[in-house]
């Protein structure tokens, strides 16, 4: 606990929190520029939302994690500080504290996503129905590829002192992420930063002619989801062991 603490009083003074609201505060209003708000369609403004947030996800997700998980290491990367904490505490207290402190970010950036869908549901008047199990399905795969792809990027922060290869890798996951969503499926399956898309099950369907688009659903990926956690758990175990066998 005292760990926990000590882990949030940095957040804090690094204002780690502000960042991640901001973070999800951006896909939301991003999110609101595809059409399913701005043309007034409230008929089926929520399953708009159900297929956009996720392709924001895809491009601000992978640099957002990156950027938190770097602040996160900030303070150790610098000069001799680590050596200085491991003398105080040991380094699975360390690594239990920041990852705590990390899953609390990645839960408060799923809650104002969620919350915001309500919000601007209510704000732009949908006629529609809310789907719960949809909001549901994407808060999870949401925090699933947010977790995965932190500690990812922690372990290449722990990896190297010099923390732009994590931004640097966060930026290409970015763009990698956005350019496997227009090709084919498989494509995509192998890009784990990009998992928000294919994890997503509202899907779109344009009338070139008649300019119409109409949403419909495909079933919920379990594979890939069990695949995700599987990817995460790899990367924690891997940022363990860049921590454990660190030199200070």
């Amino acid at each position: 606990m005292r760990t926990l603490c000590a882990e949030l009083k940095k957040s804090r003074r690094r204002h780690n929190t502000l960042v991640a609201v901001c973070i999800s505060l951006f896909v939301l209003l991003w999110a609101t520029q595809t059409g399913s708000a701005g043309e007034g369609r409230q008929e089926q403004g929520y399953w708009g939302l159900f297929y956009a947030v996720p392709v924001m996800n895809t491009v601000v997700m992978p640099l957002g994690t990156a950027v938190l998980a770097s602040r996160l290491w900030d303070l150790e990367s610098k000069e001799k500080s680590c050596r200085i904490l491991l003398t105080l505490q040991s380094r699975g207290a360390l690594f239990l504290g920041k990852a705590a402190v990390a899953l609390l970010q990645i839960l408060l950036i799923g809650v104002i996503e969620s919350t915001g869908i309500l919000a601007l549901g209510k704000h732009f008047g949908f006629t529609e129905l809310l789907d719960w199990g949809q909001l549901r399905w994407l808060a999870v795969s949401t925090f699933a590829v947010n977790t995965m792809l932190f500690f990812l990027w922690l372990f290449l922060s722990i990896r190297f002192d010099n923390q732009v290869p994590t931004l640097a890798a966060g930026m290409v996951g970015s763009l990698s992420g956005l350019f496997a969503a227009f090709m084919p499926p498989l494509v995509s399956y192998f890009l784990p930063w990009g998992y928000y898309i294919p994890l997503s099950t509202i899907r779109m369907d344009w009338n070139r002619e008649t300019r119409i688009v109409r949403y419909y659903t495909a079933p919920y990926p379990l594979w890939l989801l069990i695949l995700t956690a599987a990817f995460g758990v790899l990367f924690v175990a891997m940022a363990w062991e860049a921590l454990k066998h660190k030199e200070v």
